[in-house]
C-alpha cells in the first residue's frame, strides 16, 4: 500500500496534481489515479522526463521475430509530443481494414510492449512477421479511454494493393 501511495504521489507531483487529502483518502485516490491512468498520460509524462529513463518494453521486439514478409496493411506517423504512432493510411482490404481500423486511431499497445516503451523501428518491425502469424493491437479512438483490441493475421500485401490506400496519399510506406 505504502508503494502504491508513493507511486500516485510521484505522478501527482510530476503532472502538478494536488494531493491534499485525508489519509484515509490518500490510499483510494491514489488507487484510482493508477487504475484510470491512460497510456497516454503515461507516455506524455515519460516523453517530458529525463531522456534516459525510458521504461524497457515487456517483450524486446527482435528483427530475428519479425523478418517475414506479412503486414498489417498500415501507414503510420508518429505525433511529435508523445512519439505514439498514429494510422496515417490503410490499404483497402488490408488485415487492418479489415478488421475495422480507422485513418486517426493511436496504437498504444502491440502484443504484450506499450508503444511509448518502443522506439519507432521497433514499432515498424513489430507489425512485421510471417504471413498467418497474429498480432494484438490496441488502439485509442478520438481520445475516448476505452481502446479497441483486435486481434489481426498479418498478410502478405501484394504491391498492386498501395494502389487502393484509405485515403489516397502520394506518398506510402508500408510497415
Amino acid at each position: 500500500m505504502y508503494f502504491l501511495l508513493n507511486l500516485a504521489k510521484n505522478f501527482c507531483t510530476e503532472s502538478k496534481l494536488n494531493l491534499n487529502l485525508k489519509p484515509t483518502m490518500k490510499l483510494f485516490h491514489a488507487a484510482c489515479l493508477l487504475v484510470l491512468m491512460s497510456p497516454l498520460a503515461v507516455a506524455q509524462s515519460t516523453v517530458s522526463s529525463d531522456a534516459t529513463t525510458k521504461v524497457p518494453p515487456v517483450e524486446p521486439v527482435l528483427e530475428r521475430d519479425h523478418s517475414g514478409p506479412g503486414r498489417i496493411g498500415v501507414r503510420l506517423v508518429f505525433d511529435k509530443d508523445t512519439g505514439l504512432p498514429r494510422i496515417a493510411a490503410l490499404i483497402r482490404g488490408g488485415p487492418a481494414s479489415d478488421f475495422g481500423f480507422r485513418v486517426g486511431d493511436i496504437i498504444v499497445r502491440i502484443d504484450k510492449n506499450m508503444t511509448y516503451t518502443l522506439s519507432q523501428q521497433e514499432v515498424e518491425l513489430a507489425l512485421h512477421g510471417e504471413p498467418g502469424t497474429s498480432v494484438e493491437l490496441a488502439v485509442q479512438r478520438d481520445g475516448n479511454p476505452r481502446f479497441i483490441i483486435r486481434a489481426l493475421e498479418r498478410r502478405v500485401i501484394p504491391i498492386g494493393s498501395i494502389d487502393n490506400i484509405l485515403p489516397p496519399t502520394d506518398e506510402v510506406t508500408v510497415p
